[in-house]
């Protein structure tokens, strides 16, 4: 007969299986892990009295012994609260830089903002300040130009008078006396007192073959009025053929003035609209029972009943 396999009757597990026991070490967390229920039946094994140990037993002893090593080696409470405090104070120290640069920028910033309401203020005050000096400087120059046209209250300048041959003397106190004589419809040698007479310096716009005007101060101002008045109601009046004009003799900043308002006064002409010139300067128009006065080229008219 052929023999019959060895059977074992020990009960125990062949050593060949040992490997197979060794799983992962999963087995062991689990609510229902072999060591789990290693635990359990302990007391029973010992009641039974004691036995040599098994193999499995001794693997598992093995591995139990391990993962309370493994457990041995992870972070107490302790070591992880002390962590997160190194952590805490680690970040702390962090946002206290951070604060403390947020600060300083804040402080800039303010400080920024302090100096441009500062410079606002201050640029609103030069700004009030450089108009009251304008206004002021303004009003000085009027003043000036009053004082300059006042002292030119007796002059007159005559434009359109020949002026004699090169290198001819000329005498412009005898050629207005009797210009102006002519105009009062008075012998021509009836004496008037001039405080001086001459020629005006030529413009740079003035043609070679134009004469320059004649400025003249006559000492008795009625009588220089009376000649401009006439003057402007003759308009024909000649000097050896050639057309004569007499101004009333002003300060070049009110001329420039009137020049400004120059597309004014020809639209008032074109219409038929008739205006005078106020002294110094100066423009006023009457319509419809309503005076209009212009004061300055850079203002409106003012209006005004009469």
């Amino acid at each position: 007969m052929a023999s019959k396999k060895h059977r074992n009757t020990t009960g125990h597990a062949p050593a060949s299986e040992t490997p197979a026991a060794k799983t992962s070490l999963r087995r062991f967390f689990g609510e229902n892990s072999e060591l789990h229920r290693r635990d359990k039946m302990a007391p029973a094994a010992q009641t039974r009295g004691s036995q040599p140990p098994s193999p499995a037993a001794s693997d598992g002893s093995t591995e139990e012994q391990d993962i309370r090593s493994l457990l041995t080696q992870l972070p107490s409470k302790t070591d992880m609260a002390a962590l997160f405090q190194k952590l805490e104070d680690s970040f702390s120290e962090k946002l206290q830089a951070v604060n403390a640069d947020v600060q300083l920028l804040g402080d800039r910033v303010q400080a920024l903002e302090e100096d441009a309401e500062s410079a606002e203020k201050q640029w609103a005050e030069s700004y009030a300040t450089q108009e009251t000096h304008t206004e002021a400087i303004r009003y000085l120059q009027r003043q000036l130009e009053d004082v300059d046209n006042r002292g030119r209250r007796n002059n007159l300048r005559v434009r359109g008078v020949p002026e004699s041959a090169e290198g001819v003397p000329e005498n412009p106190i005898q050629v207005l006396t009797a210009l102006f004589n002519r105009i009062l419809t008075r012998p021509l040698d009836t004496a008037i007192l001039f405080d001086r007479a001459h020629r005006a310096a030529r413009p740079r716009n003035l043609p070679p073959d134009k004469p320059r005007d004649i400025i003249c101060r006559i000492h008795n101002f009625p009588l220089k009025e009376e000649i401009f008045h006439k003057a402007r109601q003759n308009k024909d009046i000649k000097v050896d053929g050639h057309p004569v004009t007499v101004f009333q003799d002003i300060a070049p900043s009110t001329l420039q003035a009137r020049r400004a308002l120059r597309p004014i006064t020809q639209a008032l002409t074109e219409i038929h609209i008739k205006f005078r010139w106020s002294f110094p300067f100066a423009l006023t128009v009457t319509l419809q029972n309503k005076t209009h006065t212009i004061t300055s080229p850079d203002t409106s008219p003012n209006s005004r009943e009469p």
